[in-house]
C-alpha cells in the first residue's frame, strides 16, 4: 500500500513514539479522543485530504506529541533530544589520535626492524578490512549483504537499545505510560538500526584514520628528539630475497616518493648495522617510506570511507525508512481519505447475542480509531460454508472480515476449518477470527481447568489453519486487553501480507 516515506528522522521517532501511545493502552489514560481528533484535524488542515500520506503521519503525530510533551520528564527527554552529535565524532577522533600518539610505531625502543615492524600491523588490518567490505559489496543479493554485518550491527543495536531500554523504568508510577515507553523503546531500536549502524561505522573509519595519523605524527616526533636505527636478520631470507619483498611492499611509497630503496649490497649491511655509521644505518628513509603507507593505505581510505558512510547517514536521517504498511497507519490513511473501514461478522453455526453484539462492535471501533462500518451477516449454519459464494459476492465492498465461532462447539476441520478456508478463498480482505467463549465460561465456572483445556483446544485449531484465535469473554469483556490484541492482530496479518 505504501512503502515507505519522506519524513526525517525527528518525525519518524514521533510516529513511533505516538504510535505506542496509541496503541498500548486505552485512549483516557495516555491520549483522550479529544486530543486524537485534534491532531486528526490538524493534520487535514495542514495536508489535506488528497496530500502525501507520509506528510499526513508525520505531521498529525507532531500535533500529538504536542499533547504529550509536559506530562513527564522521559517523555520531554525523548521528544527533545537530539538523535546525533556532531561531539561523537570529535570524540571518535580524538580516542583514535591518543592510541596513534601513545603508540610506538617501530615497537623496539630506537631500533626499527625492517622486516617486522608493527606499522605492517596496522596496514594489515585496514587491508583486512577493506577485504571483508569489498566482499559484501559484491556479494550477490541484498540478503546476503545484510546478514554479514559482523559485529557491527549487534553493537549498534546494543547501543541503540542502551538509550531507550530503560525508560518505562522511570515511570513506575504511571503503568500505562511504561507500557507503551517499553513498546516505544523496541519499536524505535529495531527501525533505527540501519541508521546507528551506520552512525557506527563513521565513528569507526573516522578513529581508525585518526589512528593512523597520530601514528605518522607520533613517528616524526620521536625522530626529532630520538635516533632511530635500522637492521634486520631472518631464518629463512637471504638478502636478496628482503630486497625483493620490501621492493614489493614498499612500490606504492616508493613510486610516490621517488626514494630510492637501498641496493642488496646496502641491505647486506644492515644485517647487523652496530658497525654503520649514522648515515648509512639512519632510519629517516624507512621512516618516510612507512608514512607514506599509512598515509595512502589508511589514512586516505578511512578519510574517504568515513564521507561515505556519514554521507549515507546524513540520507537516511533525512529520508527516513518507515512503512507505513502497518494497520495502525492505514487506518489512520483512511481517515485522511475519508474512507471507512467496512468490517463483515460473519457469525459461524450459532449467533451472537445482543449484548455480545455490542461488545464485539465496541471492540472492533476501538481497534479501528476512524469508526469503522461494521456489519454483522447472517448466521451461516453448521455445514453451510459451501454456499458462502452467494453470500460473499454482495460483500466486496469489505474491507476485513470476522468470524465468529462460539467455545461451546469443539472446533473441526471439516466444518470450522472449512469455512475459513471458503473465506479465505473467496475473499481478497484480512480475515482474522474470534472465538466466544462467554457461554462456556458461564457453564463450566466452577471447572476452570476446562475453559483452560477448551482454550488450548481453539489454540491449536488456528496454529492449524495458520491463524490466531482471538478468544474474547464478549458478555463481559476485557475492552483494552481485547482491543490491544486485535490491534496486534491486524498488524500482524500486515506482516504476513507483505513479508
Amino acid at each position: 500500500m505504501n512503502g515507505g516515506t519522506r519524513v526525517n528522522e525527528h518525525e519518524a521517532l514521533q510516529v513511533v513514539l505516538v504510535k505506542s501511545f496509541e496503541t498500548q493502552a486505552t485512549e483516557e489514560q495516555l491520549l483522550s479522543d479529544a486530543e486524537r481528533r485534534e491532531a486528526t484535524r490538524t493534520a487535514l488542515e495542514d495536508v489535506g485530504a488528497h496530500g502525501a500520506p507520509d506528510a499526513f503521519i508525520a505531521t498529525r503525530a507532531h500535533a500529538a506529541s504536542r499533547s504529550l510533551a509536559g506530562r513527564n520528564a522521559v517523555l520531554d527527554w525523548v521528544l527533545e533530544r537530539e538523535r546525533w552529535h556532531g561531539a561523537w565524532l570529535l570524540m571518535a577522533i580524538g580516542a583514535g589520535l591518543l592510541v596513534g600518539i601513545t603508540a610506538d610505531v617501530f615497537g623496539n625502543g630506537t631500533q626499527l626492524n625492517l622486516l617486522a615492524p608493527p606499522a605492517w600491523l596496522v596496514i594489515l588490518w585496514n587491508l583486512g578490512v577493506y577485504f571483508v567490505l569489498s566482499t559484501r559489496l559484491f556479494s550477490n543479493g541484498a540478503g546476503k549483504v545484510s546478514s554479514k554485518t559482523g559485529w557491527i550491527a549487534p553493537a549498534a543495536s546494543a547501543l541503540r537499545s542502551f538509550q531507550f531500554r530503560h525508560l518505562h523504568k522511570l515511570v513506575p508510577a504511571l503503568a500505562p505510560q511504561s507500557a507503551a515507553l517499553t513498546d516505544f523503546s523496541v519499536a524505535w531500536s529495531r527501525i533505527s538500526l540501519p541508521l546507528a549502524t551506520t552512525r557506527l561505522v563513521t565513528l569507526l573509519h573516522a578513529a581508525s584514520a585518526a589512528v593512523a595519523v597520530a601514528l605518522i605524527g607520533g613517528m616524526y616526533l620521536r625522530g626529532l628528539v630520538l635516533e632511530y636505527r635500522v637492521e634486520w636478520g631472518s631464518t629463512f631470507l637471504d638478502t636478496q630475497s628482503v630486497h625483493t619483498l620490501l621492493s614489493f611492499l614498499l612500490a606504492p611509497a616508493l613510486w610516490l616518493s621517488g626514494i630510492q630503496l637501498p641496493d642488496v649490497a646496502q641491505m647486506e649491511a644492515l644485517r647487523d648495522s652496530t658497525n654503520l655509521v649514522h648515515a648509512q644505518a639512519s632510519a629517516a628513509l624507512w621512516l618516510h617510506l612507512y608514512a607514506i603507507m599509512l598515509l595512502i593505505i589508511v589514512v586516505l581510505p578511512r578519510t574517504l570511507l568515513a564521507c561515505w558512510s556519514g554521507w549515507q547517514a546524513h540520507r537516511i536521517s533525512a529520508r527516513f525508512p518507515l512503512s507505513l504498511d502497518e494497520q495502525y497507519y492505514r487506518n489512520l490513511l483512511r481517515t485522511q481519505r475519508s474512507e471507512k473501514a467496512r468490517i463483515v461478522v460473519l457469525p459461524y453455526a450459532q449467533s451472537v447475542a445482543d449484548n455480545a453484539e455490542q461488545n464485539l462492535r465496541r471492540i472492533l471501533e476501538l481497534a479501528f480509531d476512524n469508526s469503522p462500518q461494521i456489519e454483522f451477516s447472517a448466521t451461516t449454519p453448521l455445514g453451510g460454508e459451501d454456499e458462502l459464494s452467494g453470500l460473499l459476492a454482495n460483500l466486496d465492498h469489505a474491507t476485513h472480515m470476522v468470524a465468529v465461532f462460539d467455545m461451546t462447539a469443539t472446533p473441526e476441520s471439516e466444518y470450522h476449518g472449512a469455512f475459513l478456508s471458503a473465506l479465505q478463498a473467496s475473499a481478497q480482505v484480512p480475515i482474522f477470527f474470534v472465538v466466544n467463549e462467554s457461554g462456556f465460561a458461564s457453564r463450566f465456572r466452577e471447572y476452570p481447568q476446562r475453559l483452560v483445556e477448551r482454550r488450548e483446544t481453539w489454540k491449536g485449531f488456528a496454529q492449524s489453519v495458520r491463524s490466531n484465535a482471538l478468544i474474547f469473554d464478549l458478555v463481559a469483556p476485557q475492552m483494552t486487553a481485547y482491543v490491544s490484541e486485535l490491534k496486534s492482530s491486524l498488524d500482524n496479518m500486515t506482516v504476513r501480507q507483505h513479508g
